[in-house]
């Protein structure tokens, strides 16, 4: 397991590896000033070891989601591919973001991350 956090502000990123799956869990503020680790994690697991794997982001303690958080994702989606991002369980704000935005047609959206998860192995 991997953590990381940026100093200052309130957001952290977790990721753990199964055999087919990156679980990025971020909880925090996702903002123009947190987001910047998110952004390198997403891009690095288009170019590092985890190139195979199928990344799922687990956003269900994410306090607060502004357009960074949109940037973020749509870049991830076109970088790593719509099949094999997908999205675990988001917080209230997150769902709201998504649905407002109409991204909650444009990304696999699972309720759980176990089911995410599982999900993944199996595509």
């Amino acid at each position: 397991m991997h953590s990381t956090g940026t100093p200052g502000y309130d957001l952290r990123l977790t990721s753990r590896r199964t055999d087919h799956t990156l679980i990025i869990t971020v909880s925090g503020d996702v903002d123009l000033d947190t987001v910047e680790p998110l952004q390198y994690a997403l891009s690095n697991a288009h170019t590092g070891p985890d190139q195979a794997r199928t990344i799922v982001l687990d956003l269900s303690a994410v306090t607060f989601a502004g357009t960074s958080l949109i940037n973020v994702l749509l870049r991830a989606r076109t970088l790593l591919g719509p099949e094999r991002l997908r999205i675990a369980d988001p917080s209230p704000c997150v769902a709201r973001l998504m649905r407002l935005t109409e991204l909650d047609r444009h990304f696999t959206i699972d309720t759980a991350i176990a089911f995410a998860s599982t999900a993944a192995t199996a595509t």
